[in-house]
């Protein structure tokens, strides 16, 4: 596991700039997985909605006991768990292109769609297992009086997004790294984090529409702040100087 500079720091401003300018730059290409994602996120739900109508339809109008059963009852449930399961492992393949995708793009290399899609697969069952890890030790610590979950959130902010940029990585070492690398900088992280929030929830109040570029920008955020504190921004970051990364001594 490669060492942490604690010493970095980032400029929230100037982190929120650069992802909007990169945004811009690759909006087509981030449009087109971010709505992917979107639409396969609502196919349990929609496909629930769908049989529940169709029934309606088919009965004038008037719900009954089966329809209620065959729409909303165990068997019903079940089905669109598994669904919503398989879903969710689809949507997090599209989440690792787009974060292996948004770190091409932030230090500069070609942002190849093709390419990454493709290669997609490689280290995809360490990323899931890693992500898996993480919401499951958010949990437990939101169900301990909630503030142990948020402190974990934010020190393992990383830990999947290394998983994906480094499958190379043990499963401890993501996990380490993330601990060390956020070490110091809890406050500030946890204030981008309300930041990021908020900033999706405006988009979600813009007819849903605008969420779609909010959690773009929330990609690129992510990522620009991983690489500075990690070290990882000392490689060339695309139309940046090093007047945009902010490094000081504590």
């Amino acid at each position: 596991m490669e060492a942490t500079n604690n010493i970095r720091q980032f400029s929230i401003d100037q982190t929120f700039s650069q992802a909007w300018v990169l945004t811009k730059k690759h909006f087509l290409v981030f449009l087109a997985l971010t709505i992917l994602i979107f639409l396969i996120g609502s196919i349990p739900s929609g496909s629930q909605y769908a049989d529940y109508v169709k029934l309606l339809m088919e009965n004038g109008g008037t719900m009954t006991e089966e329809m209620l059963m065959a729409t909303a009852g165990p068997v019903a449930q079940i089905k669109t768990s598994i669904a919503t399961i398989i879903c969710s492992i689809i949507q997090s393949y599209f989440v690792l292109v787009l974060y292996r995708l948004a770190n091409d793009a932030v230090k500069g290399a070609d942002v190849n769609l093709t390419d990454r899609l493709k290669g997609g697969i490689q280290g995809f069952i360490f990323y899931l297992l890693t992500s898996f890890a993480l919401s499951i030790s958010i949990f437990i610590g939101t169900l301990a009086c909630i503030i142990p979950g948020i402190f974990l959130g934010v020190r393992l902010w990383f830990a999947s997004i290394i998983a994906a940029l480094h499958p190379e990585r043990s499963f401890g070492d993501c996990f380490a790294q993330s601990w060390n690398m956020t070490k110091g900088h809890f406050w500030k992280l946890f204030l981008l984090g309300i930041v990021l929030i908020l900033l999706n929830i405006l988009g979600l109040l813009c007819c849903c529409v605008g969420v779609v570029v909010t959690s773009i920008i929330t990609y690129f955020v992510t990522i620009i702040v991983y690489r500075t504190l990690s070290g990882e921004a000392d490689e060339k970051v695309e139309n940046f100087t090093s007047d945009n990364l902010t490094i000081v001594s504590e």
